[in-house]
Formats: structure tokens, C-alpha cells, sequence
């Protein structure tokens, strides 16, 4: 198998490791968060809105496309009934945007540090839990092998 196959199977075949899920998570984050980011200092800067609303409204926008990339993308176990996968997944996501908000409101609110530091400080307490109750709570299914693709053994 070639270098350009070996990379291409990585890329697109559904994983099951999760020391190949979690790299795969954090390109999504990081997608998601530059949608988050952005839309938080564009609501902020140039719309004026409190530091927290615009929290609320950007990391919402950012779970959206973290559902759809993490569904298709990161665990092949996705939940059969979709519209019951994505509020469960924004369930889980709210406990994240809790503490993403709780440390934005510490950090900002009654800290006055910048607001961005703020938000930063809070990305990877907010990914840690997303990505662990994703994986234990709703895809964690038997995986759905793409047409005939091996699906990679459990880490």
C-alpha cells in the first residue's frame, strides 16, 4: 500500500481507536472553534453584545458543525435516529458551554482579563468534556463500517 493510500484510508475510513478519534475531534474543534471564535468577536466588537451572550450564541453555531463533522467524520458509531443523536449531542454540549461560560464569566466578568484570553482559557476544559461524553454516552454503538472498509480495533 502507498504512502498516498496509507494516508487517504486515515483520513476518510471510519476509526474506532480512539487514539485515532481524538486527533480527527480535535480538527473538528478547532473548525468549530474558528466558527465559535469568529462569530464571538464579530458579536462582540462589532455588534456590542455582552461577553456571555455572545458565548451562548457562538458556541452553539460551532456544536452544529461539530455534530455533523463528528457524525460523518470522527466515530463511526453514529446514533441511527439523528434528530434524537443531535439533541442528545447538544445536551452534552450545554454541560460544556456551562463550563465554558463559567470560566468566561470568572476570567472576564469578574477577573477583567481580555476577553479572548477568557475564551482560550475555557476551549480545553469545554473539548475534554465534549469529546469524553460524546464518545461514552453517544457513539458508543457498534461501529458502521463504511462499504467495505475494515474498521480499526478499540484503544
Amino acid at each position: 500500500m502507498t504512502a498516498v493510500r496509507v494516508v487517504h484510508k486515515w483520513l476518510t475510513a471510519p476509526v474506532e481507536s480512539t487514539l485515532l478519534q481524538v486527533p480527527r475531534a480535535l480538527v473538528v474543534s478547532v473548525l468549530a472553534l474558528v466558527i465559535d471564535a469568529g462569530l464571538y468577536a464579530l458579536l462582540i466588537e462589532q455588534l456590542g453584545a455582552p461577553a456571555v451572550a455572545a458565548n451562548v450564541f457562538s458556541y452553539l453555531a460551532g456544536g452544529v458543525v461539530q455534530y455533523v463533522l463528528c457524525t460523518l467524520w470522527v466515530f463511526p458509531a453514529s446514533p441511527g435516529n439523528h434528530a434524537v443523536g443531535f439533541v442528545t449531542f447538544s445536551l452534552l454540549s450545554l454541560v460544556g458551554l456551562g463550563l465554558s461560560c463559567a470560566v468566561i464569566y470568572l476570567m472576564h466578568d469578574i477577573g477583567h482579563l481580555n476577553e479572548m484570553l477568557a475564551k482560550l482559557a475555557s476551549v480545553g476544559l469545554a473539548f475534554t468534556w465534549n469529546f469524553l461524553s460524546r464518545k461514552a454516552l453517544l457513539f458508543k454503538g457498534a461501529p458502521t463500517a463504511a462499504a467495505g472498509v475494515a474498521v480499526t480495533p478499540n484503544v
